[in-house]
């Protein structure tokens, strides 16, 4: 990939670039993660460089289907209780986020761009909670057209109906241990296996490969953040999953399918409009 979250973004574009954009049609997609642990093979910006590389190639299908599309760069301060015991993980107030995500959307509108597409990588409940939040204030403040994208198993577990005016619903490809006893979905094979396509440097592979798999239920993760101790027990080494049974082609099959997935989704929902 290019240099860094920021090629391919707004940030690289000048101002007389974004308004000629917008004069022609142009709509926004919001990369959302957060600075967090991702155990002692891993780098702390997981989480933004997979909504960041997603969010890339969903526009690259939907500049080429004619739906012209800016990205904004991508908002990497979150929320954590979960794993904030461990250095690294920078949380922020589930407020503060509100806050920043509606911020960013007002500066948005501010400068005519009325539709902007939210695509979240990190899933702690309340940094979720505050993403959907900022939006509804958004959508009903200064009448913009802003929407996450939040795949089935999200919904569920937010306990929306999938109805909501302030998100679009799609068919998100499911990450490895979704469906297994023991969940492997924080630096384990997939986000291990995402970063080594596109992001090899951020990665200590030999560690890797030494990683044991972990033996988490999702019950098991109850604990997280409640007590610091209990964290620490459940997840001594900050990941929870199987980093050295990462599959680099299984990830670049879900990332191309998360990104069609959101583009078509995207492209529908225009039209529909």
């Amino acid at each position: 990939m290019g240099y860094s979250i920021f090629d391919d973004t707004m940030v690289d574009m000048t101002w007389p670039e974004i308004e000629a954009a917008e004069k022609k049609g142009a709509i926004v997609i919001l990369p959302t993660g957060i600075i967090e642990e991702h155990g002692p093979h891993m780098g702390l910006a997981v989480d933004t460089y997979a909504a960041y590389i997603v969010s890339v190639k969903a526009k690259q299908l939907l500049d080429s289907r004619g739906i012209g599309t800016l990205i904004a760069p991508p908002q990497y301060w979150g929320v954590s209780a979960g794993t904030s015991v461990f250095p690294g993980t920078f949380s922020v107030r589930p407020e503060t986020m509100q806050a920043v995500i509606y911020d960013i959307l007002a500066s948005l509108k501010s400068w005519n761009f009325d539709r902007v597409f939210v695509i979240n990588w990190h899933a702690d409940i309340e940094h979720c909670r505050a993403i959907l939040a900022a939006l509804q204030d958004a959508r009903r403040e200064m009448n913009i057209d802003a929407v996450c994208l939040v795949g089935e198993f999200d919904i569920r577990r937010l306990r929306l109906t999938g109805e909501e005016k302030y998100i679009l619903k799609y068919p998100q490809p499911p990450m490895t241990g979704l469906s297994e006893k023991y969940v492997d979905i924080h630096a384990g094979s997939m986000e291990t296996a995402v970063m080594l396509k596109y992001f090899p440097k951020h990665v200590k592979t030999a560690l890797a490969k030494k990683l044991k798999p972990t033996k988490v239920t999702f019950e098991d993760l109850r604990v997280l953040g409640k007590r610091d101790e209990a964290t620490r027990k459940l997840i001594p080494d900050g990941y929870f999953g199987n980093p050295a049974g990462y599959d680099i082609s299984a990830a670049e099959k879900m990332v191309d399918d998360d990104a069609k997935a959101a583009a078509d989704y995207i492209e529908g929902y225009l039209k529909n409009k």
